[in-house]
Formats: structure tokens, sequence, C-alpha cells
């Protein structure tokens, strides 16, 4: 659940792209450039504590304002640029990821919570996984970002009497299958030449750091653990990047969690649970970014904006020519927007960006743009004259073969998010099927169960990203699933909440909450649970 130390993992939007300006590349065949230039990039993994506007920086505790604290997210941005990041991989960005850009004059990502001073490009069949950072032109890096659930947290467990195979078994069933897209959906870019960079709050500690010579040295450590999830992540070829270069835990621990929270225990365990790792780039530098006067503080800034640390790594890397591809900046749109779409494509003469129905042939297009024989560029479509429905814009080659789809939703104008169940009334431990349209599609969007009307007349919920403000009492959570239209089932296998399954008898409703946090876009009409 949204929370200091981490939620949730589940979508989209390209928030920025070049100028509808385009620019010619050095290789009229495919657009990349003739050498292949390596480049210093500094990426930085950042928690800021539910949108970046939810803690007081005087008294460290909740904003209490409506409307948030302003000047907090200011200071988030004042740290990204002490850390001298080139991209942040954020979370907790709570529909705050571009208006922290902006503040920095760079492009962002909502859909995955990336930012970056660079041009970002979330291309054809990542779903979500992972953006494109284009740090020169015509050439990238992938960069995943990933939110692991925070409770139980694993070392609080072992502080409280947990023994090592009880944690192990807590790890593997909550923790270890939210990061299974990651370990099987990243390494194929990196065995294709893309270097890849995985940033997160991961909500658990190394198996780098909980060592036997940590454990014979810190209390809180009683014996080594080989953590599952860094594990999994070490096997599938990532290097974290924090041990590269500072490989002795014991002298240089490099604790995120935390310089003190409103959410914080009253016996802290404190640990290093935030991460940059990468494949196909070399870590030559890395710090901690901090509150002064902490000897984990590599960088520091004062007062500190977040209960999380941050970690900014230096890399040298050679970024990958850009794919073929053809992206939209946004996924849903009404009748009458304006849709543009960002191409990469060879530079020769006939081809094209079309529209098309979803899966429909290229012969169907409703509308099509020349490239005008560029490999780079953007491109816009008047959308009055599409019925509502869903879409995709495909890049044609010269033969009018379809290289690249993006898919899209149009809506009438006007139309709002809606969210429902497939029944009104549910047997006890009946799954329950939820369906939803014109969801924003954030990464970290998530459907909760609620008591009818719990909270949900609270005034702050239009504004506010905490669960103090109203929604915080869910009972069990699903993700969205990076899709704008989607169904999923609340059964044995959904997160856990403030109760388990199977739901007791009574009236439910199910709120659809926008990226990471707790704003509530839409609710299901109520429905009841009765005896069998």
């Amino acid at each position: 659940m949204p929370g200091s130390r981490g939620t949730r993992r589940a979508p989209g939007l390209i928030a920025s792209l070049l100028t509808a300006a385009t620019f010619l590349l050095g290789s009229a065949s495919n657009g990349e450039t003739a050498a292949s230039p390596s480049v210093t990039l500094r990426v930085m993994s950042f928690n800021i504590f539910y949108g970046g506007d939810e803690l007081n920086l005087q008294t460290r505790q909740f904003c209490k304002d409506p409307t948030g604290c302003p000047e907090t997210l200011d200071q988030v941005a004042t740290a990204i640029r002490a850390a001298g990041a080139d991209v942040v991989g954020l979370e907790e960005a709570t529909m705050n990821t571009c208006p922290l850009a902006q503040k920095l004059g760079w492009h962002c990502s909502p859909r995955t919570q990336i930012i970056s001073r660079y041009p970002i490009v979330d291309p054809p069949g990542a779903n979500g996984l992972y953006v494109f950072v284009e740090p020169l032109p015509g050439r990238v890096v992938a960069v995943s970002d990933v939110h692991l659930p925070a409770d139980p947290y694993g070392p609080y467990e072992i502080r409280d009497g947990a023994t090592l195979d009880q944690v192990l078994q807590l790890e593997n069933d909550l923790r270890v299958p939210a990061i299974q897209d990651e370990v099987r959906g990243l390494p194929p870019l990196a065995a294709r030449g893309i270097p890849v960079f995985l940033t997160g709050d991961f909500n658990t500690p190394s198996h780098l750091d909980w060592t036997q010579a940590v454990a014979d040295a810190r209390a809180d450590v009683p014996f080594p653990v080989q953590w599952p999830v860094s594990k999994a992540l070490t096997n599938a070829g990532f290097k974290d990047s924090f041990r590269v270069v500072h490989p002795d835990p014991l002298a240089k621990p490099g604790f995120t969690w935390t310089p003190g929270s409103p959410e914080g225990e009253k016996v802290e365990v404190h640990d290093r649970i935030d991460w940059v790792l990468s494949m196909g780039a070399q870590a030559t530098a890395s710090s901690v970014v901090g509150e002064g006067a902490n000897p984990n503080t590599d960088i520091a800034v004062d007062p500190w904006p977040s209960d999380h640390r941050g970690i900014v790594s230096t890399f040298d890397v050679t970024p990958a020519p850009m794919p073929l591809l053809v992206a939209v900046e946004e996924r849903s749109l009404e009748q009458g927007d304006t849709l543009k779409v960002r191409f990469h494509g060879t530079g020769r003469t006939g081809e094209r960006v079309a529209i098309v129905r979803t899966g429909a042939a290229p012969s169907t297009a409703l509308a099509s743009e020349s490239t005008s024989g560029v490999t780079d560029g953007t491109l816009s479509f008047a959308t009055s004259a599409l019925t509502p429905g869903a879409y995709e814009a495909i890049l044609l080659n010269p033969s009018g073969g379809a290289v690249a789809r993006s898919p899209f939703w149009l809506y009438a104008r006007g139309s709002v998010t809606t969210v429902s169940t497939s029944k009104s009334v549910y047997k006890v431990g009946e799954p329950i099927t939820v369906s939803w349209t014109k969801a924003l599609g954030m990464k970290f969007d998530w459907l909760g169960v609620y008591t009818a009307g719990d909270s949900a007349d609270n005034p702050n919920n239009a504004t506010c990203s905490a669960g103090y403000c109203g929604n915080g009492h869910y009972l069990l959570y699903e993700y969205t699933h990076n899709t704008i239209e989607g169904s999923t089932t609340f059964g044995p296998a959904s997160q856990i909440g403030y109760t388990s399954w199977p739901l007791k008898t009574g009236n439910y409703e199910i709120r659809l909450l926008l990226d990471d946090g707790y704003r509530s876009v839409a609710s299901s009409p109520q429905f009841k649970i009765v005896q069998p």
C-alpha cells in the first residue's frame, strides 16, 4: 500500500517528447550516428514521500494544508540539483512527476514516474515496464522504476523475533512476485545491446549488505540473509551500483531508510533499501543524498524533504541506436484533442505514420502523414472526425508494411472514468470481478476495496496523496497493470490491506486510486456480500 517505505507496482503516458520540429541524424539508413560514443550519465533513485509535498519541513510531520506544502516539493527539486542527476526514478510521485520535472526544466514520464534532463520516449511494447532516455540524438538507454510492497517489512519482522525461514518465506511470497516483470522483461533489452537501469524503493535489504561480517558487528542483523529480491536481480544480470563502488557494507553501509519519518518505528531498523541497478553500464561513483550531519550522507541538503535518502550513481555508458518506433504522446484522449505521435524511422522516402483501429491492417488507415524523409520527429493528428474507441498509431515502411504500433484510446468529450463490478451481490468467498474505463493508465494506479462510504466524503481526497487525507483504510488491493481499460478479480491472491480474504458480509465499493497515492478518481456502485 502507499506508504513511506513503499507501495504498489502496477501505468501510462509519454509526457515529454521532442517538439514537433524534426531533426536529421547521421545515418540515412537507420537514423543512428556513425560512431558509438560513450557518455557519463548520473542516475538517481528517490522516494519523495507522497508526492513530495506532504511533509512539513519544520515539524517533519504530515503537512496538514489541504493543498499540500509546495515549499517541500521545491526542496525535492533542490535535492535533485544538488545530486547532479541526469535521470531520476521517483517513487511516491503521486501525480507530481511532471510538476517536479517542470521545476527542473526537464522531461517527464508520469506513466513510469521517471524524469530526465534528456528526452524520454515510451516505446511500443514496453507497456510501462521501461522508457527510453535519449542522452544523444538517436541513441538511448532503457530506464525502469519500481516500488515494491512495504508491509510486512522483513527487517522489522526479524527485529520482532522472526526466524530466517520465516522472513525468507515472507520475501518469496510478497516481494519476489512483484519484481518478476523486471526480471523477465529487462535482460532481453540488455541482450540487444541497450544499456538498462533499474531504480527503485525495493523495501528490502540487499544480500550484499546482510553478510556474516555485518551480522558479527551489528546487533540489528542477528544473522546473514540472502535477501531474495536482490539475489533474483543479481541472478538476472543486474549490478548494484552502490556496492560496485563501495563493496564493504561495514565501511560504507549507505543507509537510505530513514532520515526520520512520520511513519517510522520507535525501535527503527536502518537499512539500504533504495538502489540503482544496471546492465551494460559501468558504475564509477555512487553517493547517498540526504540530510547533513549524518554519517551515511555524501551529498547534504538541508532541510531534507523526504523520509528516504536518495542514491545517485555515475556511469560510463554507450547508448544504443534507437530502434525503429512510433509512440503516442498520450494514450487517452477526448474527441477534438490533438494526437501527437513521435516516430523514429529510417529516413527513407515513403515512410508514413498512420492511424488505424486497434489490430486493423494499414490499408484501413483513417489518417496518414508522411515522415518527410527524416529519421526523427513528431507528427500531429486531429481526432474530431474519429469515433470513440481503441486505436493505434503505426509506422509504415515505404512498402506500406507496419513496422511498429502504439495504442491509444479516444473518448467522447466530457466522458468520465468508470469502475464497475460484475454483480451487485456476491457470496462470501466468491471472486469479485471489477472493470474500469478511461483510467489514467499510470504504472502505479491501483484498485482498493473499501467499506461502502468509508472516508469517501473527505474534502481533501481530490488534492491530498497521503493516507490520512482519506482512502487510507483499504481492505484489499490490486493493480490496474498499465491499462486505460481493463478488468481484474479480487480473490485469495489479492494483496492484503486492513483485512484478508474472504471479505465478511457487508456493503462495499471499489475505488480507482491514482499513481501510488490515495487520490480516488472513481468508485464502483456499492455491492453486497452475503452468506451463501
